[in-house]
């Protein structure tokens, strides 16, 4: 049953579910990505928000991208964004840097990107893939 936090008023699935209270906005992690990252990312938003009834949740740590549940976490550093997202299958292939089963129906996924030109048709691919893993019909 869906429980709102008191604190930052955001809803998660239970009263137990482990969060982060701590809000910031897109300038506190834009302003630590270098040039060519934030293209990148700009290319990465840009692309997301082409989907339907998104919300970007701007964490302590990173930048969520919301269909109800969260389907992509980006890790923004200087040099590079770090990609998180869950897909019903297995895609252990580059640039995939980290792949694990964490549920019968789910496997993370990270990967890495850096410039522009890393953002591909692939990786649109499996972002658009896990929009569709977490959306409820």
């Amino acid at each position: 049953m869906p429980w709102t936090c008191p604190n930052c008023k955001r809803i998660l699935s239970g009263p137990n579910q482990y969060h982060s209270c701590y809000i910031t906005d897109k300038e506190t992690h834009t302003k630590k990505m270098g040039d060519r990252v934030m293209d990148t990312f700009t290319l990465l938003e840009e692309y997301v928000n082409t989907f339907e009834n998104i919300e970007i949740l701007y964490l302590k740590t990173c930048i969520q991208f919301k269909i109800g549940a969260n389907f992509l976490s980006v890790y923004p550093k200087k040099d590079r964004l770090v990609l998180e997202y869950q897909l019903h299958q297995e895609e252990d292939i580059f640039p995939v840097i980290f792949c694990k089963r964490i549920s019968k129906n789910r496997v993370l996924h990270r990967l890495v990107i850096a410039e522009p030109e890393d953002f591909d048709t692939q990786i649109k691919d499996w972002i658009k893939a896990a929009y569709w893993t977490v959306r409820k019909k």
